[in-house]
């Protein structure tokens, strides 16, 4: 049992790597931050400060690297936005990110448990055809980030 939990506590630490170098990666790749985070008038000189600043101008792995030892010591960095560190912006907004996520559960159990029944009642019908096409267009939707849907 004890080797159980740890062989699925080293793979969670290997999924929790792999997802941060694949947010880094995708992160780091889709741009120069100088030219979104500084206005247009910037000189170069000052793009090459900006970056020396940020220590965007180091190779990926030495950025990436950084980032781990940042990450696990609690230091998420600043919001370029808000010009604030990251941590209190997002701890700012937990509570309405709780509020939204409970009201949306709530919402499906009152849906879903009744039209699940239904469904169980009346196997094969048009309402639990009907139902069955709307829960895999609705899980089609999220997993391909339609909001709209």
């Amino acid at each position: 049992m004890q080797g159980f939990i740890i062989s699925r506590l080293l793979q969670s630490v290997l999924v929790v790597l792999g997802v941060s170098l694949v947010v880094f990666m995708i992160l780091r790749l889709s741009g120069d931050p100088s030219y979104l985070m500084l206005p247009p008038e910037a000189t170069e000189a000052d793009r090459i400060r900006f970056r020396q600043d940020l220590g965007l101008d180091q190779p990926l792995y030495t950025q990436y690297g950084r980032f781990l030892v940042q990450m696990a010591q609690g230091d998420f960095g600043r919001s370029l936005y808000y010009k604030q560190p990251a941590l209190p912006v997002v701890l700012d907004r937990l509570p309405a990110t709780i509020q939204l996520t409970v009201a949306a559960l709530l919402v499906t159990i009152v849906v879903a448990i009744p039209a699940g029944i239904i469904c169980a009642l009346n196997r094969n019908s048009a309402y639990d055809n009907l139902t069955m096409l709307e829960c895999w267009s609705a899980s089609r939707c999220r997993s391909s980030g339609w909001v709209s849907c």
